[in-house]
């Protein structure tokens, strides 16, 4: 979809931006199995708390759902909100999910992002070993499966599992020139035609 088949689609809903909720319609990707892409791992803070994250974007890249994207933020805080100690049960199964990405994209991610001295530091370990893997781009499966939330009916709660994609095969690129040694003979400029 483009611009211009988005804006046609505003327009088809008769949306009016005095009165309407620009968030109103907006549907997270359903339940299934997709081919995304790992289209960037980044470090940021959320500017109404400062608390540092850590996000995995990915891009679908066929079927319906295709340019739609997902955001993943696992958490490596070592304490909530509120002060209280994160649940070692929260640490371990983002570990593994970073490990898994990972994994799913031909990444051995190594223990040390895990080390830092601090969630900031942990973070920019993260982003910068995705980054200098030159693994952004490889192709992946993951699965959405949503399960209910009791405190927050209204948000269920997104479960994910990766898999293995094929990556795409590259074309064999061979130098046309290549076993050729050239060639003694001088050229007379005189003889060209410019």
């Amino acid at each position: 979809m483009g611009l211009l088949d988005a804006l046609n689609q505003v327009k088809k809903e008769k949306y009016d931006p005095k009165k309407d909720d620009f968030n109103s319609g907006f549907q997270p990707i359903p339940d299934g199995t997709y081919t995304v892409s790992l289209s960037g791992v980044n470090h940021g803070v959320w500017k109404n708390s400062q608390t540092d994250f850590i996000r995995f974007s990915f891009n679908v890249v066929t079927g319906e759902q295709a340019g739609r994207q997902e955001h993943i933020t696992p958490i490596l805080a070592d304490k909530k909100s509120n002060g209280d100690p994160m649940p070692e049960s929260v640490l371990t199964r983002s570990i593994k999910m970073v490990q898994k990405i990972g994994a799913m994209v031909g990444f051995d991610v190594p223990d040390k992002v895990f080390m830092g001295e601090n969630e900031t530091e942990n973070y920019e370990m993260i982003q910068d070993a995705f980054q200098n893997a030159n693994v952004i781009g490889k192709l992946l499966q993951l699965t959405i499966k949503t399960s209910p939330n009791k405190k927050d009916p209204d948000h269920p709660y997104r479960n994910y599992k990766f898999d293995m994609a094929e990556q795409p095969k590259t074309a064999e690129v061979s130098d046309p020139f290549a076993g050729n040694s050239g060639s003694e003979e001088k050229i007379d400029e005189s003889k060209l035609p410019f």
